[in-house]
């Protein structure tokens, strides 16, 4: 399944855009928020491509290491998370390469899928 998601910025916060949910059940923490301050390069809102099957084509893929009642960790792997060590992380041995995303992701994918796959960032 690919799901378009719109995230945005809202003070020094980042929230995803997914109907029905409060705004601070789509805030984005643990992580993710680092990772889409990174990825929207100084913007404050972007689209992102996400896919649970298409690993050919993923820019960034995020898979599950563990799950819970409230969300699910994912590590994070790609050339856009190499690159983003290279430029920001003085010791990259020492820097934990997980985000946490919450139940909200049911929403877009129906479950917490074992990857995400980010294909395209507008």
């Amino acid at each position: 399944m690919i799901q378009n998601v719109r995230f945005f910025k809202q003070g020094n916060n980042w929230y995803a855009d997914i109907p029905n949910h409060s705004l601070e059940e789509n805030e984005m923490v643990m992580g993710s928020d680092i990772a889409l301050e990174f990825l929207a390069n100084g913007k404050s809102e972007l689209i992102a491509t996400l896919s649970d099957e298409d690993e050919k084509h993923s820019m960034l893929t995020m898979t599950m290491s563990s799950h819970d009642n409230e969300g699910a960790y994912y590590k994070v792997s790609g050339f856009l998370y190499n690159e983003f060590i290279n430029k920001f992380i003085d010791n990259p041995d020492n820097f934990i390469n997980e985000i946490w995303i919450c139940n909200v992701t049911h929403d877009v994918f129906g479950c917490h899928p074992k990857n995400i796959y980010l294909l395209k960032l507008e």
